[in-house]
C-alpha cells in the first residue's frame, strides 16, 4: 500500500518553477531568432510562402510563439480550477485560443514550405 501512495504523489508533483520558465524562455528566444533572420534575409522576387526558408523560419518562430501561450494558458486554468469567478478560466480559455491561433499558422508555413520544396522538385525533374 505504501508503494502505491508513493506513486500517487510523485504523479501530483508539480512542474517547478525553474523548468516552466526555461521552457519558456527557450521557446521565445529560439522565436526570436528565427523572425531575426527572416528580417535579415534579402527580399526575393517569390511570394512570401513561395519562399521554403522563410515559411519554415516563420512556422518555427510561431510555434515558439504558441508553446509560452499555451504554458501560461494551462497555468491559469489550473489555478482557476478552485475559484468561484469564471474571470480566470475565460482569461486562460483566451490564452489558449491565441495559442492555438498561432499554433495553426505555424504549422500552415510549414506546410506551405514542404508543399513549395516538393513542387520546386517535381519542376526540376
Amino acid at each position: 500500500m505504501n508503494e502505491q501512495n508513493d506513486i500517487q504523489q510523485k504523479s501530483r508533483q508539480r512542474f517547478s518553477k525553474k523548468m516552466v520558465l526555461l521552457a519558456i524562455g527557450i521557446a521565445l528566444v529560439i522565436s526570436v531568432v528565427c523572425f531575426v533572420v527572416v528580417a535579415i534575409l534579402p527580399a526575393s522576387a517569390q511570394p512570401f510562402f513561395k519562399s521554403p526558408l522563410r515559411s519554415v523560419l516563420t512556422g518555427i518562430g510561431l510555434l515558439g510563439i504558441a508553446c509560452p501561450l499555451y504554458i501560461v494558458g494551462f497555468i491559469i486554468k489550473k489555478r482557476s480550477a478552485k475559484s468561484p469567478y469564471f474571470e480566470e478560466a475565460f482569461i486562460a480559455t483566451v490564452i489558449n485560443l491565441f495559442g492555438f491561433v498561432c499554433l495553426i499558422v505555424g504549422l500552415l508555413c510549414i506546410s506551405l514550405s514542404v508543399y513549395a520544396l516538393v513542387k520546386l522538385l517535381l519542376d526540376s525533374a
